[in-house]
């Protein structure tokens, strides 16, 4: 993949997470009655979805300016890790609610990565290496490393 198509893919992708997170962040600035329902559903306090989205808004401000996109996406981690903690407790199904977070997370590193070229060369993907397997001695009798 060209430099100029892993950028474009990475801003589609971070396109795509950031407006994601800006309805999630709205129905919880708005105080949408579905987001108490669910809290308490999931064990919180009523109103504490309004400050989480407080912190979700700071953290995605964080994300989208480019030089501090990787501190905001390591604290979003943390955000979708306690979503993901929280779903594990409540005993809801893995594929739809537990894993969300891990969705997200995929989704914002992977944008960011395609995007960021210093951050490509932090963790590069380079192809496995191949495996030399070993020599057989040639003054062994073939029998003899059966054994």
């Amino acid at each position: 993949m060209t430099a100029k198509a892993m950028h474009w893919t990475g801003c589609a992708l971070t396109g795509l997470f950031v407006a994601f997170m800006l309805m999630d962040v709205g129905i919880k600035l708005m105080q949408l009655p579905i987001v108490d329902e669910t809290m308490i559903m999931l064990g919180y306090a009523p109103g504490l979805g309004f400050w989480i989205g407080v912190l979700e808004a700071v953290l995605l401000a964080l994300y989208v300016v480019p030089r501090t996109s990787v501190l905001g996406a390591i604290l979003l981690m943390g955000v979708f890790g306690g979503a993901i903690a929280s779903h594990l407790r409540h005993d809801d199904p893995l594929l739809s609610h537990d894993l969300f977070g891990v969705y997200l997370g995929l989704i914002m590193w992977g944008g960011l990565w395609l995007r960021d070229p210093a951050l490509r060369a932090l963790f590069p993907l380079r192809p496995a290496a191949p495996t030399a397997l070993p020599s057989a001695p040639t003054d062994v009798p073939v029998y003899a490393l059966a054994a």
